[in-house]
């Protein structure tokens, strides 16, 4: 997802910067190679889950074995200022890295950034501010470290009583992968399903200053700049909704979840081909959940994936080369929401087929809180095979084309939204 990057492209292009935009899922070397290529004078770097987070302390390693001195500046969704001052320092030792590491809440942070750092006068200011903070910082966190007890240490790992009551048994329509008929996929009913208060306030960036305001610019432009924008996206084609999705015999135990072969349902659990096992990770805090406790030890677990292809990805790029920024934005938006969309769609046809009620069960996706281990992006390609309508993983396990989605679909009436904190990266 780049629409922070475009956000931030623009407001520097704006104001007399070159800025040369490299694209999305980007290898180290590349950003690396290019820095040096064009004599940059800094290095911005965006993230929207934390698993892509993680590549951001690779770059500031390969600046440094490389005796590079750029400023990088980095932001987005997953990470925050405690991240930025941690990214500071050389993984794996006490230097801070030598041209800064600067955290930017949002673009026009990052212009003011830029500017000072291209000020004689205020750049050692900045760097002075970057090493005080930072090194306050990890002070603090390693006097909290010490705090921490053993038994605390012990029981991310650990694997605890089942947090939820024994699962209802529940029967598939059929096993195995189906891909959805593009008639079944009418878009008209996929946008039923947006979440407007995503798409206005994350994707297309309206910030009231009350909610009267709010509602006033929804209400007097941006309803009817969706509804336009949704009857183009129907006209031309722009939006290209596709789903895969499954049903496979599993077994839980402990924390883990194996994923058995379709034909062998109905065999025992011994005799069955393992498809893939996850080990999912367990709440530190009580009720200590974990995604495995919403199963039983002979039961049914449901994937899916979903698209809207890569047509609009194209367009916006199209838009943005011949100056139509605007235009690209609210495209992009409406184009990731309405992946959103159609993940929810299915999940209610989901829960239609198994002949639950429009509440009962949760889905769950590789990367988010409940499930932060993005790596296992694997195992559900493994069991779906997503390519088949034309959704790839890169190296970093994220989706291609962008505007995708996947999900684990549980069925467990006491299902619910958790996050799983990592005592290591807490603070």
């Amino acid at each position: 997802h780049d629409i922070g990057k475009n956000l931030v492209k623009t407001i520097l292009s704006n104001n007399g910067y070159t800025v040369h935009d490299l694209g999305k899922q980007v290898p180290v070397d590349r950003i690396v190679d290019k820095a040096q290529e064009v004599k940059a004078d800094a290095i911005g770097l965006s993230a929207l889950l934390v698993s892509t987070s993680r590549q951001m302390p690779l770059v500031i390693q390969e600046l440094d074995r490389r005796g590079m001195k750029l400023p990088v500046l980095i932001g987005g969704a997953a990470i925050n200022r405690k991240y930025g001052w941690r990214t500071a320092y050389v993984e794996g030792t006490d230097r801070l890295y030598e041209g800064g590491v600067f955290y930017c809440r949002d673009a026009f942070e990052g212009l003011d950034t830029v500017n000072g750092l291209q000020d004689p006068e205020q750049r050692p200011k900045l760097h002075e501010k970057l090493r005080r903070e930072a090194h306050l910082h990890r002070t603090m966190v390693a006097a909290g470290a010490e705090r921490a007890s053993t038994e605390q240490l012990a029981a991310v790992t650990d694997v605890a009583p089942r947090s939820v009551a024994e699962p209802p048994r529940v029967s598939p329509p059929f096993w195995g992968t189906r891909i959805v008929p593009s008639e079944d996929l009418a878009l008209r009913d996929i946008f039923d399903c947006l979440d407007l208060v995503e798409l206005y306030r994350l994707q297309w960036g309206i910030k009231p200053k009350s909610r009267e305001q709010y509602q006033q610019m929804i209400a007097g432009e941006f309803t009817l700049r969706r509804h336009e924008l949704q009857e183009e996206c129907i006209k031309n084609g722009w939006l290209e909704p596709r789903v895969i999705y499954g049903y496979f015999p599993c077994s839980s135990s402990g924390n883990d979840l194996t994923v058995f072969a379709a034909e062998d349902a109905g065999k025992p659990v011994a005799e069955r081909r393992k498809l893939w096992k996850f080990s999912f990770p367990r709440k530190l805090e009580a009720p200590r959940k974990c995604l495995a406790d919403f199963f039983g030890d002979d039961d049914v677990v449901a994937f899916q994936a979903v698209t809207v292809g890569d047509k609009a990805t194209r367009l916006c790029a199209e838009w943005e080369a011949a100056g139509e920024f605007s235009r690209s934005y609210y495209l992009h938006g409406l184009s990731v929401e309405t992946a959103e969309a159609l993940a929810e769609y299915w999940h209610r046809r989901v829960r239609a087929e198994m002949g639950l009620s429009p509440e009962q069960g949760k889905r769950y996706s590789a990367g988010y809180p409940a499930w932060p281990d993005l790596a296992d992006q694997a195992g559900v390609w493994a069991i779906l095979h997503p390519e088949q309508i034309g959704v790839t993983l890169t190296e970093a396990h994220q989706m291609v084309p962008e505007q995708s989605t996947s999900a684990i679909m549980v069925w467990h009436p006491e299902a619910s939204y958790y996050s799983v904190r990592n005592i290591a990266n807490a603070p």
